[in-house]
C-alpha cells in the first residue's frame, strides 16, 4: 500500500538497495512481500514491514538532519507513549540514507475532533521534558524554514513568489511573527498532529517524526495540535495569551511550507504546488 504525495524521492536503484538493506539491518526479511509506503513527510518517506518502520532520506542534504534527530530519538526518556527508537544500523548510498526504527503502532485521529484530557496530557509529556540531555541534538528553532535566517528567507524569497494581490496579507503575517514574545521556552516538539501523533484505544500510543523539535514557544505545538483536531480546543488547551500566539504560528503555516521547499531546492512543480496551496490559505 502506497500513500503518495509526489514529493522527490531517491533514483529507483539507489532505493531499492536502501530498503534491501534497511531491512536486513533490522532483522527483517530484505524484500517484505507487503510493505506499507508512507509518504507523507517533506524530508523522508517511511516504510513499514514487520514490526520495522524504515526511513529514507529523500535527498543526500537532508541525511545529515535524519541522523541527528534519531539521536533525539534514541536519547529520550520513557515516554507515556512510544517513539520511533533505532532498530539496527543507518545503510548509506551515495549520500543518501536510511534509518530502520521501531514500527509504533496505532492510526493518526480523524481530524476535527478530540477529547481534552489525552490532548493535555500529550502537550505536558513534551513540554515538561528536560532539555539538558536532549540539547546536543535538538533543531534551531524555526529551522523549517530557515532557522536564524528565517525572517529574510520569507520575506526575500518567499513573497516574491506570491501573486501581487496576496503579498500585502503574507507581509503582515510576516510581521505577526517577528513580533511574537514567547512566554517561555520548551522542548517544543515542532510537528504535533495528523500522522506524527498514533493513537489507539482512545489514548495517544505514539509520537513520530522528531526531526524539527527544538527549545522553542510552546504555542507552536499548540498551533499544530488545535489546526489538527480543531480551533476551538486551543481555548481549553492553554491560556488566552499562548492561544493568540498559536494563531500567529498557524496563519504562517504556508509561507514556512514554501520557505522549506526552496530551502531544499525540491523541483519547479513541487514548489508550484506549495505555492498554490500557501495562496489558498492567505486568500481564505
Amino acid at each position: 500500500m502506497t500513500t503518495e504525495t509526489r514529493y522527490v524521492r531517491p533514483p529507483q536503484e539507489i532505493l531499492d538497495t536502501l530498503l534491501e538493506e534497511g531491512f536486513r539491518a533490522a532483522g527483517e526479511a530484505t524484500h517484505p512481500p507487503d510493505p506499507t509506503w508512507i509518504e507523507f513527510g517533506s524530508s523522508t518517506l517511511v516504510v513499514l514491514a514487520g514490526r520495522t518502520a524504515l526511513r529514507v532520506a529523500r535527498q543526500p542534504s537532508v541525511a545529515a538532519e535524519l541522523n541527528r534527530a534519531q539521536a533525539l530519538v534514541d536519547a529520550l526518556p520513557a515516554l507515556p507513549f512510544a517513539v520511533p527508537e533505532t532498530t539496527g544500523e543507518p545503510v548509506t548510498i551515495d549520500g543518501y540514507q536510511a534509518i530502520p526504527t521501531l514500527r509504533v503502532e496505532g492510526e493518526p485521529h480523524p481530524p476535527h475532533a478530540g477529547d481534552l484530557e489525552p490532548l493535555r496530557d500529550l502537550l505536558e509529556a513534551v513540554h515538561s521534558l528536560d532539555a539538558s540531555p536532549l540539547r546536543p541534538h535538538l533543531a534551531q528553532p524555526r529551522s523549517f524554514m530557515g532557522g536564524a535566517d528565517w525572517e529574510p528567507v520569507l520575506r526575500d524569497r518567499v513573497v516574491p513568489l506570491l501573486s501581487p494581490n496576496l503579498q500585502g496579507e503574507a507581509r503582515r503575517r510576516i510581521d505577526a511573527l517577528a513580533g511574537l514574545e514567547p512566554g517561555e521556552v520548551v522542548v517544543n516538539h515542532g510537528d504535533l498532529a495528523g500522522s506524527n501523533v498514533l493513537w489507539h484505544h482512545g489514548r495517544v500510543s505514539g509520537v513520530l517524526d522528531w526531526d524539527l523539535t527544538a527549545l522553542d514557544d510552546p504555542a507552536e505545538d499548540l498551533a499544530s495540535l488545535a489546526s489538527w483536531h480543531g480551533w476551538a480546543l486551543a481555548h481549553e488547551l492553554a491560556d488566552a495569551a499562548t492561544v493568540a500566539r498559536a494563531d500567529v504560528f498557524r496563519r504562517s503555516v504556508g509561507l514556512q511550507q514554501i520557505a522549506f521547499t526552496l530551502l531544499q531546492d525540491r523541483p519547479a512543480d513541487e514548489l508550484a504546488r506549495v505555492v498554490a496551496r500557501a495562496e489558498q490559505r492567505l486568500a481564505g
